[in-house]
């Protein structure tokens, strides 16, 4: 494996923790034949390994994936179209196979995990110049590369699913269907395959709205898995839209109890009497209670982001005035 082909297996840019963009030009200067005693590089390139194949988010929650998802492999791409999913391109590996209203999002197939020698040399644990305390990072980061193959194991399962995927850039052009097969009986041929994969991947499809109200309720309260809503006109409109709606559903009630007031048999009737009071009352108060609570939640929104983007304005400009 020379350094050019090693290159070739990086994006164009690396976005960095401070999100300053760089080139990957490091790779122009280094010796291949000692990388594995170059801490530096390898720290740097398995560093990129872990970022493209990041589970945390899931790893968090999975005692509760069972809520979102079944444990079973995905189903194949074709049947995603049956189920009219339109197929949405992520980069992100914990929102590979998460699903929502007419559509899912995949992570495309990297070309380094389809390279023998990059598993070779950087993801096969007894392979790479790692101290003992890492090991189990090396062996989590091989269980997270293995288990997204796993993934497309069962997405590709057909010749038709190879070419729709083909066609959405899930997979690099250059591979044929006869090397994928290959591919897949080697992947499959770890037996028993689960032992060996993340546990994320014990589960196929997770549903979106699920993860969200597991990270509303649990893990980040009033913020969800992914966000729901890009501004906040939108957040009223889904708020005063079900708002609206149960305001039908009370005046519906409310036309109901009127008229049963006005019956012979129900116009003596205690208990009625009673519910239609205590719902009368439900109906002024609800809606007022409902709108607070809206609000409230609007203000507790606007002044968290606000404090944040104030926070990272001022980290990032400090950042971008040192860094001249």
């Amino acid at each position: 494996m020379s350094k050019d082909d090693l290159y070739s297996l990086f994006p164009a840019s690396i976005r960095t923790k401070e999100d300053d963009l760089v080139a990957p030009e490091i790779f122009h200067s280094f010796s291949l034949a000692n990388v594995e005693n170059d801490r530096t590089l390898l720290t740097t390139i398995l560093d990129w390994v872990d970022k493209e194949i990041d589970l945390c988010r899931l790893a968090n929650i999975h005692n509760l994936l069972w809520i979102a998802g079944r444990p079973m492999p995905p189903r194949p791409i074709h049947q995603q179209r049956l189920l009219n999913r339109e197929i949405f391109i992520t980069e992100r590996l914990d929102l590979h196979l998460v699903w929502t209203t007419d559509r899912i999002f995949l992570k495309p197939l990297p070309r380094f995990l389809l390279d023998p020698r990059f598993w070779e040399r950087f993801l096969y644990c007894h392979t790479v110049p790692v101290p003992n305390g890492e090991q189990c990072s090396c062996r989590g980061r091989r269980e997270r590369a293995l288990g997204f193959l796993f993934s497309y194991a069962a997405l590709m399962a057909h010749e038709s699913d190879f070419h729709i995927a083909k066609e959405a850039h899930l997979i690099p052009e250059e591979v044929q269907w006869s090397a994928w097969r290959k591919a897949v009986r080697e992947i499959l041929g770890t037996s028993p395959i689960y032992p060996a994969i993340d546990p994320r991947f014990h589960y196929g499809e997770l549903r979106l709205s699920r993860l969200n109200k597991i990270y509303f309720y649990w893990k980040t309260p009033l913020s969800g898995y992914a966000s729901r809503w890009n501004q906040y006109g939108s957040f009223f409109h889904d708020n005063f839209a079900l708002l609206a709606s149960s305001t039908v559903y009370i005046a519906v009630v409310l036309t109901a109890m009127q008229v049963g007031l006005a019956t012979e048999a129900l116009q003596n009737n205690t208990a009625f009497q009673s519910a239609s009071y205590g719902f009368t009352i439900f109906s002024i108060v609800g809606p007022l209670a409902a709108t607070g609570l809206v609000m409230v939640t609007f203000c507790y929104l606007f002044i968290g982001n606000w404090i944040a983007t104030q926070r990272y304005r001022e980290r990032r400009l400090k950042w971008i005035k040192n860094d001249r």
